[in-house]
Order: structure tokens, then sequence, then C-alpha cells
């Protein structure tokens, strides 16, 4: 993501908009840290085309920038 334009959520149809479905096989997988689990939950919750920067996800929690640019 080197400028961030064009980059947003893409899916497909949904039957209801009150759930995301995950694949279960990402959530054991231990490459993955719990932070960058925790940052994909939230990103996939969006519609299709919000964007979303590092900066904006500090702001949104308590983690600090460096914690979430390394999730």
């Amino acid at each position: 993501m080197a400028s961030g334009v064009g980059v947003g959520i893409r899916r497909g149809a949904m039957a209801a908009d009150r759930f995301t479905q995950v694949a279960n096989g990402l959530f054991p997988d231990a490459r993955l840290p719990f932070r960058a689990k925790g940052i994909f939950g939230y990103v996939t919750r969006h519609r299709s085309g919000w964007q979303v920067t590092i900066a904006d996800l500090v702001r949104l929690g308590p983690d600090g920038r460096e914690t979430v640019r390394t999730g």
C-alpha cells in the first residue's frame, strides 16, 4: 500500500449486513500475531470502498502507532 490510492475493502454479495465471514484457518495460524488478527477483524467489518490508514487505526485504539504499524 504505497500511496493508499485506490485501496479499500472489497467484498462480494452478503446475505445480511450484520456479519462478516472469515475462514477459520486464519486464527490458529501461528505466523500471524494477535494484533494483526484484531486489525483484520476491524477492517473487514466495513463496507466495500471504505478506506483506512494507519493513523486512523491508531486514533481508534489504545495500542499506539508501532503496534498498529507492525500488525
